[in-house]
């Protein structure tokens, strides 16, 4: 596999950007001010600072992937209907099944049914529960 040509800013801290100090928006160096929060991007050197930058490069890492994770946690109204459509269809069969069953004292059908109607109760339970 080839190495990428260019990789992210983020990942590179190429010297062509520079944190903002207070909200850590990633900006050209030729900025005066953060394209963001329009603080000054006037650099301060030694330890206080590059403790500064590291805080508020995690805190930037940190916001995004809280952002990404709450737009990963609602599932898409057409996958939760088609595990709702899914499991009436195990929980209805399962019930078909064990009535069949019952009629003809078959103990292995009476296992099928009810493991088919606990797989649609559990996609069932886990679409309605909360996380």
């Amino acid at each position: 596999m080839d190495k990428p040509k260019k990789e992210p800013v983020i990942l590179n801290q190429s010297p062509d950007s520079k944190l903002c100090l207070n909200c850590g928006f990633p900006n050209r160096n030729t900025d005066s001010q953060c394209m963001y929060c329009r603080t000054s991007l006037i650099e301060d050197s030694g330890l206080f600072n590059w403790i500064r930058q590291t805080y508020y490069i995690l805190r930037w890492r940190w916001q995004l992937k809280q952002k990404r994770d709450s737009l990963e946690s609602k599932p898409p109204i057409y996958r939760s209907f088609g595990f709702f459509v899914l499991g009436v269809i195990l929980s209805a069969a399962g019930i078909f099944v064990f009535t069949s069953a019952m009629s003809q004292n078959s103990f292995s059908s009476g296992l099928i049914a009810l493991l088919l109607i606990g797989y649609g109760v559990i996609t069932l339970k886990t679409l309605f529960s909360e996380k």
